[in-house]
């Protein structure tokens, strides 16, 4: 397919972010072709609290990282090994990357995947020492094994029309989500949550959900 033009946000140091031209994503892991992978082109993206220890010089990322981790967006090319994810879906993007293949992701312990960062378990889009894998605060992103990793919605026009709802389900929602089921959070439960940021209203949210009766949840 013909290529694009591609912009994204690159950390310059701490206080310094710049909008620049960066190359257009390819199916490719170094040399090795990525013929499980996907190219999508970005809907929406969000700026995640995370982002901004590395921004405000709390970390040691690189200068040069293209940042974004949050990431909702349209296929718009398939590596042949690509089964079950079709050019034209729209997707969302889980924030952590994993390969599904290793004894982590089998045992559901995706944040840790054995095989998809070279210095340690675990990585994740635009972040600093998660195996350098480029950001979605772009226009375009290459995602690896994608039939594990992508959340295809099934109604696309549906999809379209509650999009920015629809970016918190990369990270926000997830992880609020995620505490209160870990919290065991149930019907009947009491939740004290710290903080009432977007993570925040997301395990509120979650709290309820989850502390519904199952018959009124199935419903």
């Amino acid at each position: 397919m013909a290529t694009a033009s591609n912009r994204g946000v690159i950390f310059q140091g701490a206080g310094k972010v710049t909008v620049e031209t960066i190359d257009f994503p390819k199916l490719a892991l170094g040399d090795r072709r990525c013929d499980h992978g996907v190219i999508l082109k970005i809907l929406t993206t969000n700026i995640c609290g995370s982002d901004q220890h590395m921004v405000r010089g709390r970390t040691t990322a690189p200068q040069g990282l293209v940042l974004g981790h949050e990431i909702t967006g349209q296929v718009i090319e398939c590596g042949r090994d690509v089964e079950f994810i079709c050019v034209g879906d729209v997707v969302s993007v889980p924030f952590n990357i994993a390969c599904g293949r290793c004894r982590n992701c089998k045992e559901g312990k995706t944040g840790i995947c054995l095989n998809v960062n070279p210095s340690r378990p675990g990585a994740a889009y635009g972040y600093v020492d998660m195996g350098g894998w480029v950001g979605g605060q772009a226009e375009y992103v290459m995602v690896p094994y994608a039939d594990f990793n992508l959340l295809k919605f099934p109604d696309r026009e549906q999809a379209m029309e509650k999009i920015t709802d629809l970016t918190l389900l990369s990270d926000i929602f997830p992880t609020g989500f995620h505490g209160c089921v870990t919290a065991g959070v149930g019907p009947g439960s009491i939740v004290y949550i710290a903080g009432a940021g977007p993570v925040g209203l997301a395990a509120a949210a979650s709290a309820r959900l989850l502390g519904r009766p199952a018959s009124l949840s199935a419903t």
